[in-house]
């Protein structure tokens, strides 16, 4: 038996384990907004056409993004772009419990899709650069894992802090915990 498989294999497994992390997050953050519209639209009188056009925003900043941060994964590394995505999507979510109008919000909605544009490009490169070949199927597949566990535990703690709390302080937390995994994935 080779005594260097089982080192590699501890190796993959956090780095797999990280990454999938990380991307939860990125998913998470991507739903911590819609279940809280039913709030915004109370608090400041606006439709849902209004809100709904937030996620758009999102998701074209993040698409844009996605494409620019394939190439600074390349001039800077991936790890230093992930870690600039997850203080964005964290900070830009705390930055949303500080509006004082919808309006504010769009600005902010880029913020946060600017972060969520860096996971994937960063996310493969380095899944591809630290992972054994063997084994890049089960990261890619881990890695999807953590997206959709994000999906699904967004909107649960998004309505959940909302109906408890308010809608500021369920962004609050949410970001606040987004500050608390940048620094875990800051120290792996």
């Amino acid at each position: 038996m080779d005594s260097a498989r089982p080192e590699s294999l501890r190796h993959d497994a956090r780095v797999i384990g990280i990454v999938g992390f990380a991307h939860l997050v990125s998913h998470f953050f991507q739903l911590a907004l819609p279940p809280l519209f039913p709030l915004l639209r109370a608090e400041f009188g606006t439709s849902y056409a209004v809100l709904g056009t937030l996620v758009g925003v999102y998701y074209a900043a993040s698409g844009i993004t996605q494409f620019v941060s394939g190439f600074a994964v390349d001039r800077l590394g991936a790890r230093p772009v992930l870690l600039a995505g997850v203080a964005l999507a964290a900070g830009g979510t705390m930055a949303a419990s500080l509006v004082p109008g919808v309006g504010w919000l769009f600005p902010v909605a880029v913020l946060m899709g600017v972060g969520n544009g860096v996971f994937h490009p960063a996310d493969f490169a380095i899944l591809n650069a630290n992972v054994a070949p063997r084994r890049l199927g089960y990261a890619y597949s881990m890695h999807g894992i953590g997206g959709n566990l994000g999906y699904a535990l967004a909107p649960l703690a998004s309505f959940a802090l909302g109906a408890a709390l308010g809608w500021r302080e369920a962004l609050w937390v949410m970001g606040g915990s987004g500050l608390v995994a940048l620094a875990l994935v800051f120290t792996q």
